[in-house]
């Protein structure tokens, strides 16, 4: 095309007045959440379901060898047809590579957008299941059933859904909310120590994030175990979870930049609330190095002192590699090209926020340096921490 041509084609784009469309689209999301301890788990055969033509379950293959019967048994009095899809709960299912195997379940069986789709199992299957169902169809009905605390207090609280990539853990994810969520505490009878600790550390880094009162409550809880404790204690930190969740889509992950990439370099051997716990020691020291005003509040040493006495999880890997921590971590899903952006407290029940940003901004290499030093030099460092966390109780002597 010649110069002539091109110039007289600029010419007429200027003289034309381009036009402008503009469309704001919103949807309202209501999501209910039952709280119930009764051991037949009734509720799960009583439902509304005149809206569904069939169910579809999706459950972890070791809450169905406990519980399957007891779901299905429920479940058949809708007199629905009923199909079921057992998956190993670990995170390599949460991943791209087994995305196709559910989306295969569903195909095979031509479930559509009048069917019901069922997730029962703990945060793994939750994240799995929802991804999935967000997806298919541009969306399905949805129902969860959480067998385990972490699962109750934050897995299906707030929408939100994931996989795993070979860089990083929940970097794949959508929005998506459940119709409904039911939680059993009944469930928790069958579930060990060491995987209701990681349980714990979520509402005990709810508390952190916005209430004294919850961390009262689990202290109290701690002391006496007594069920109607435990009860106040799912539906005060579901309230709380949403309520972080208005404030900003991902505010809730106080601990989670470095406890994600602690969970990676582990292989996923340490679990996700251990890894908070410690992600959130080692966030709160960096900016207590950094903050003057949060070193005059001593907030490590008493949050510290709080996860003792909950039997929560203060140990670290002394021989964990600081670059490479740090390199994970710059596949966070709140991380800038430039910055790691950290979710903090200034205090217990104060988060980080100014000027209505809740991000604390800071370079990598200076996380880093830190690290480097931290690692070195923190009183709770030790050899092989992933096998030392698959105790059911942690022993805080001599650490």
């Amino acid at each position: 095309m010649s110069e002539t041509v091109l110039n007289s084609v600029r010419e007429n784009i200027k003289r034309k007045a381009v036009k402008e469309i503009s469309a704001t689209f919103s949807s309202e999301h209501t999501a209910h959440f039952l709280i119930d301890s009764a051991a037949d788990l009734g509720w799960v055969g009583s439902f509304p379901d005149e809206d569904f033509d069939r169910f579809f379950v999706v459950i972890d293959e070791n809450v169905n060898e406990i519980w399957g019967d007891v779901i299905l048994g429920q479940l058949k009095r809708h007199n629905k047809m009923i199909f079921l899809f057992a998956v190993k709960a670990v995170e390599q299912s949460k991943s791209i590579s087994f995305y196709p195997e559910v989306i295969r379940f569903l195909q095979n069986h031509r479930c559509n957008r009048f069917d019901l789709v069922i997730a029962v199992g703990g945060g793994i299957t939750i994240d799995l299941v929802s991804f999935v169902v967000s997806t298919y169809m541009r969306g399905l009905p949805l129902y969860i059933i959480p067998t385990t605390l972490i699962g109750q207090v934050d897995a299906a609280t707030a929408g939100k859904t994931c996989l795993n990539t070979e860089s990083c853990k929940n970097l794949l994810g959508t929005f998506y909310y459940p119709l409904m969520v039911y939680n059993n505490v009944c469930f928790l009878g069958t579930v060990s120590n060491r995987y209701l600790r990681q349980g714990f550390s979520e509402v005990f880094k709810y508390g952190l994030l916005g209430s004294e009162l919850l961390i009262e409550r689990l202290m109290e809880y701690h002391r006496t175990r007594e069920e109607k404790i435990l009860l106040h204690i799912i539906a005060l930190t579901i309230e709380i979870r949403i309520a972080v969740r208005k404030r900003h889509a991902l505010a809730s992950n106080l601990g989670h930049t470095f406890g994600h990439a602690i969970e990676k370099l582990s292989d996923y051997e340490i679990l996700h609330g251990d890894a908070i716990s410690i992600g959130t020691i080692i966030a709160l020291n960096l900016f207590q190095k950094i903050d003057v005003h949060a070193a005059e509040k001593n907030l490590v040493n008493r949050v510290v002192e709080k996860m003792k006495k909950l039997g929560l999880n203060i140990y670290l890997d002394k021989d964990m590699d600081a670059g490479k921590l740090v390199e994970t971590m710059m596949y966070d899903k709140k991380s800038s090209s430039s910055n790691l952006n950290l979710v903090l407290i200034e205090d217990i029940a104060q988060p980080y926020v100014v000027d209505g940003d809740v991000f604390y901004r800071i370079k990598p290499d200076t996380v880093k340096s830190f690290l480097e030093d931290f690692i070195d030099n923190y009183e709770y460092g030790i050899p092989d921490c992933a096998g030392f966390l698959k105790r059911d109780s942690l022993d805080y002597e001599g650490g």
